[in-house]
C-alpha cells in the first residue's frame, strides 16, 4: 500500500475535494456531493431538492506503480464503513489497483440503516458514487478510463444503478461512466431500470443462503442487464449468508429490514410508472410507502462463510484484472 508523508495536504480538483494525510495507508477526501431527496429527484435533476452535503473518502494507492493507476470505488452496506472492506482495499491494492473507500452515512449523521433504509435517502448514495467518479477522474494519480466501483449490500444496489444512463446523465456532464461494476450480495427487490444502460462489465456475486436480500432477484436482474447489452457474469457461493466477507460469524439481526417479501417492485425511470411484477398492480406514487410497509419483514441472518469470501475474492480480483488489464 502507499506509504503516506505525516504532514498536511490541501488539494482542490475541480473545486470538489480538499486532501489530508492521515496517520495510517490512505488519504482521506472531503468532497462535495448532495443529498437528493429522492433518486426521482435525481433521475430527473432536480437541483431545487438536492441539498448540498459534504462527503469524505479514504483513497488507497497501490504501492510501487507507476504512473496513473485504475480504480475501484468501494460502496459500503447499511451498517456503513466498517473494517472488512480492508480486505478488499487489500485485494486490489495487492494487483495494483487503487480504492476509494466512500462515507456515505458519517457526514450525515447515520451509522446505520438497517433498522430505516429510509434514514439516508437511497439517492445519496448514487450521487455519492457519481461525485467520486468525478473527483477520481480529475486526479493525475488516476487513470480515469479505468475507474470502477463494487458495492455490498445497499453499496451492491449502488453498483446496479450507476450503470443506469438516466442516473449517470443527470450528474456527470462529461461522458465519463465507471468502467465495471461489481454489486456483492445486493438488493434488487425494489429496482429502477430502463432501456439505457452503459453495457460496462457487470460482475453479480449473490449467497445461496443470504435470506436478508434473497439470491434470486438479482440474478434475474443480471440477465435483465445482458439483454441490454451489458457484459454480465454471475457467481452464487453455496452456504454464503449475507455479509459473507463480513469479520463477525454468522448471526440473526433481528432489526434488519427487508422488502424481499413484497417481490419485485420495479420503477421504470422514463416514465416514473411502478409495477409489482408480481401482480401486475401499478403503484400509485403516494401509495408506495404503505405497499411496502405492509409486506416488510424483519429478521435475517449475515455473517461470514470464510469459503465464499476466498472465491469471491478471487472471482473479483479475476474480473478487474480482465477489464482494466486485458489479463
Amino acid at each position: 500500500m502507499h506509504r503516506l508523508f505525516r504532514v498536511l495536504v490541501s488539494v482542490c480538483v475541480l473545486g470538489l475535494s480538499v486532501t489530508a494525510a492521515r496517520a495510517d495507508d490512505s488519504t482521506r477526501i472531503a468532497f462535495d456531493s448532495f443529498t437528493p431527496k429522492s433518486l426521482f429527484d435525481l433521475a430527473r435533476e432536480r437541483r431545487a431538492q438536492w441539498v448540498p452535503t459534504p462527503v469524505w473518502g479514504d483513497l488507497s494507492l497501490p504501492a510501487g506503480v507507476a504512473g496513473p493507476v485504475p480504480a475501484i470505488v468501494l460502496a459500503h452496506g447499511s451498517d456503513g464503513v466498517g473494517p472488512g472492506l480492508q480486505q478488499w482495499v487489500q485485494a486490489f491494492n495487492g494487483i495494483g489497483v487503487a480504492t476509494f473507500i466512500v462515507d456515505s452515512f458519517a457526514p450525515r449523521g447515520v451509522s446505520s440503516t438497517a433498522a430505516d433504509q429510509t434514514s439516508v435517502p437511497a439517492a445519496a448514495n448514487v450521487m455519492d458514487a457519481f461525485q467520486a467518479l468525478r473527483l477520481l477522474s480529475a486526479d493525475p494519480r488516476i487513470d480515469a478510463r479505468r475507474i470502477g466501483i463494487m458495492g455490498f449490500s445497499r453499496g451492491g444496489t449502488v453498483a446496479l444503478q450507476t450503470a443506469q444512463l438516466p442516473f449517470l446523465r443527470a450528474v456527470v456532464k462529461t461522458g465519463q461512466a465507471f468502467a465495471l461494476h461489481i454489486a456483492t450480495y445486493a438488493g434488487c427487490s425494489q429496482i429502477y431500470t430502463s432501456p439505457n444502460v452503459t453495457r460496462a462489465p457487470l460482475l453479480n456475486l449473490v449467497g445461496a443462503a443470504d435470506d436478508y436480500t434473497h439470491p434470486e432477484p438479482c440474478e434475474a436482474l443480471g440477465l435483465e442487464y445482458a439483454t441490454l447489452g451489458t457484459p454480465v457474469e454471475t457467481h452464487r457461493y453455496a452456504d454464503a449468508h449475507h455479509a459473507w466477507d463480513s469479520l463477525l460469524p454468522v448471526r440473526y439481526r433481528a432489526d434488519a429490514t427487508s422488502g424481499y417479501a413484497c417481490g419485485v417492485i420495479r420503477t421504470d425511470i422514463p416514465t416514473w410508472v411502478v409495477t409489482s411484477e408480481r401482480t401486475g398492480q401499478v403503484i400509485p406514487s403516494d401509495q408506495l410507502t404503505a405497499f411496502i410497509n405492509a409486506c416488510m419483514t424483519r429478521g435475517a441472518h449475515v455473517g461470514r462463510n470464510e469459503a465464499a469470501f476466498q472465491a469471491s475474492r478471487e472471482d473479483a480480483t479475476r474480473f478487474v484484472r480482465r477489464v482494466f488489464f486485458g489479463q
